[in-house]
This record gives C-alpha cells, sequence and structure tokens, in this order.
C-alpha cells in the first residue's frame, strides 16, 4: 500500500472521527479571560479522562464557543459535550456569573473520509488567529493547534499535574475530585495579568493526540499549506457551520483579488465600477462570510452602505 492508502485505512479503522462544535451566533461571552480559558482546557482533559474511548486529536476554545476534533464511539460524543456543558455552567455559577449556558448546544459532524479530516483539523487550528489577528498560528494558546508540528513545544517546561499541591489542583479543578491521569503534565507558570501573577496550565499534549493527527497529513508542508492557502475548504468547512469569520485580511485580499480576475478582467477591487463592487461584496458576504469590516476595507465601499447591504444579527439576551 502507499502511503496515502494507509493514512486512508488508519482513519477508516480508527474512527469514527466526529467534529464537535457549538454556535457562536447564539451564545455570550463564556471565557472572558485568562482563568476562563485555563479552566476551559483543563475540563477538556478532565472530560477526556472520564472517557477514554475518545481521543482528541484538536480543539480551539473561543471566547463564546468551541470545536474538538476527536475520535470515538457515537454514545459516547454527546455524553463528552454533556459533561463539559455541566461543569462549565458550575465554574460559571461559583464564578458568580450571570451566564446561562441553555444555548450552549453542541452539533456533531461525522467525518467521513481522509481529506475531510485534514480539512476540519486545519479549520479547526486556524480558529484563533483568524479571528484574532495579533496572533500566529504559533500564538493562540486556547488551542492546541500551536503543537502541530512544533518543535519548541518539546522545550516548554513541564511538570507532573499530580506534583502540584492540592490546593493548586483543586484550583485548576475547581472541585473536590482532583484525581486525572499520570501522564497529565502542567506548564507550571503561565502569565496571569501584568503584575506578573502566574497560573498552571495543563498541557494538550497530556490528553490530545496531537502525534496521531500529525500523522494523517503527508508531512509538515501539507499540514501548513493548507492551514494557509485552502481557502476553497475553509470556506465549505464554515459554511457547513455557519461560522462567521474564517479568512485573516490578507487570506481575504487574495480571494477577492482572484474573483475580479477571474470575473471582471481587473486585477484588484479598487479599479472595480460600482455595480462590480457590489457584486464582488455580495459573493464576500454569502460564499466567503467576510465580515462587514473586511469588506469595507477590502472593496472600499463606505461603512453605511454595506451594513445596509449585510445587516447585523442582533444579540439574544442571556435572560429570554
Amino acid at each position: 500500500m502507499n502511503p496515502e492508502s494507509v493514512r486512508e485505512a488508519a482513519v477508516l479503522s480508527g474512527g469514527p472521527f466526529w467534529h464537535l462544535y457549538t454556535s457562536g451566533e447564539t451564545m455570550e461571552i463564556i471565557f472572558a479571560g485568562t482563568g476562563d480559558f485555563l479552566f476551559g482546557i483543563t475540563l477538556l482533559g478532565i472530560c477526556a479522562a472520564a472517557f477514554p474511548r475518545c481521543r482528541i486529536l484538536t480543539f480551539a476554545l473561543m471566547n463564546n464557543h468551541l470545536h474538538i476534533v476527536l475520535a470515538g464511539p457515537e454514545v459516547d460524543i454527546p455524553k463528552f459535550f454533556e459533561l463539559f456543558k455541566r461543569r462549565l455552567q458550575r465554574y460559571v455559577s461559583i464564578c458568580g456569573r450571570d451566564c446561562s449556558l441553555r444555548r450552549f448546544d453542541a452539533e456533531f459532524f461525522r467525518i467521513p473520509d481522509l481529506q475531510a479530516l485534514r480539512n476540519e483539523i486545519v479549520y479547526v487550528n486556524r480558529n484563533g488567529f483568524v479571528v484574532h489577528p495579533e496572533c500566529t498560528p504559533f500564538s493562540y494558546w486556547w488551542s492546541a493547534g500551536i503543537f502541530f508540528f512544533n518543535p519548541m513545544a518539546e522545550l516548554l517546561p513541564s511538570i507532573p499535574f499530580a506534583s502540584l499541591t492540592f490546593r493548586q489542583r483543586r484550583e485548576m479543578c475547581h472541585c473536590r475530585d482532583v484525581a486525572l491521569p499520570e501522564k497529565y503534565r502542567v506548564f507550571p507558570d503561565f502569565p496571569m495579568d501584568k503584575d506578573g501573577s502566574v497560573a498552571p496550565l495543563l498541557l494538550p499534549t497530556s490528553f490530545c493526540a496531537i502525534q496521531e493527527a500529525e500523522n494523517y497529513f503527508r508531512d509538515a508542508h501539507q499540514y501548513f499549506q493548507r492551514l494557509g492557502k485552502d481557502h476553497e475548504s475553509h470556506a465549505e468547512v464554515a459554511r457547513r457551520l455557519g461560522d462567521k469569520v474564517f479568512l485573516t485580511d490578507e487570506e481575504m485580499y487574495r480571494v477577492a483579488c482572484s474573483i475580479c480576475a477571474k470575473e471582471h478582467g481587473f486585477p484588484r477591487p479598487g479599479v472595480l465600477s460600482p455595480a462590480q463592487k457590489m457584486d464582488l461584496a455580495r459573493k464576500m458576504h454569502f460564499e466567503y462570510n467576510a465580515s462587514n469590516k473586511q469588506i469595507r476595507r477590502i472593496v472600499m465601499l463606505p461603512q453605511e452602505l454595506v451594513d445596509e447591504l449585510f445587516p447585523a444579527k442582533r444579540f439574544p439576551s442571556s435572560k429570554q
């Protein structure tokens, strides 16, 4: 068998694989600060330990939603999420926050083959730095993506979770049951604030099958090529999920220039006629989920006109 056939066979034998995701349209902010994100990652580790038949390949925690690519029996996937949701609701209640997770519901997409699995992994790993322009693929800490094909990750100082004091483990888990697998390790001095305070970060390499996920790509070159250039695959996944933003400004600009050249014979949006700019804006919005601000910057249309063309959805009240 050739290497690609071996990878395909591994997907067929190692699955089923799932993309578990929640909507960013219906929820208010859940992970509001560093402490919330640290607990979110710890909670993923707790859920992985509670459901040993599930293997997390990668994940991304965003301010008001999450993405997880994992393998496991279909019966375990909703149970995995329900445990995550229940413990997260208890956490926000303990913190005294008025945040109901009633609308925090998950969809489960079964990943059918190797190519789709690659697309889903890359899409999840892109989330953090696409939404946050100040981030790179290696600086959004709330995703396992920073550890993919990253030899520097092995140099990150770590200690066993079990070596923490009982109080530290309770503060990480926010419960009395602080028993986690022996293999779990933490980065002990993750910066919390500018005042120099630190807290332990449960390392995703402890509970994620990152090496397995890397093996589904031919090599690092293929992974990073898909991470930065495979716009059509990103668009396909985003449309299915209903995600709002999935291309950076630079990537969206390249897409806009490509549309201009193919459909209008011009090299860039700035030289289009007003009618052509409107057509380009609609294609960027409906086919590539461009934000209104991206359309304004790239197509150079007045913000008032863009907002009139594509009115923003009103966010539901958390007390409804």
